[in-house]
């Protein structure tokens, strides 16, 4: 699958996520439905302004649009898992190490 066909299915799905019709996201961007048809279609691709619109349009990372289905990347759901993780973990490491202090300090 090429990069122009990886970026078209990404940017048509998260048009429908965010709940955006052609027109609506066209205007949006400030191009034209025909413009932003080619480029969901592949026929076309992106410039590097209009890719910046677009991620900020539907609060997207970059990134986001050059993944196919197959590569995981990480979402916004994803990063607030890992960071919930972190803390918990982090937590569990201060406990524990106050522990092994106050152990330390009654030995």
């Amino acid at each position: 699958m090429g990069i122009k066909t990886v970026f078209g299915n990404n940017l048509h799905f998260y048009r429908k996520k965010k709940g955006f019709s052609q027109e609506k996201l066209s205007e949006e961007l400030d191009i034209s439905t025909k413009h932003l048809s080619d480029l969901e279609t592949g026929k076309s691709f992106v410039s590097a302004e209009l890719l910046e619109n677009i991620s900020n349009v539907l609060q997207i990372s970059p990134s986001a649009l050059f993944y196919t289905p197959e590569e995981k990347f990480i979402d916004e759901t994803d990063w607030s898992k890992i960071e919930e993780i972190i803390t918990q973990e982090a937590e569990k490491a201060i406990t524990t190490t106050k522990i092994r202090i106050s152990e330390l300090k009654n030995n």
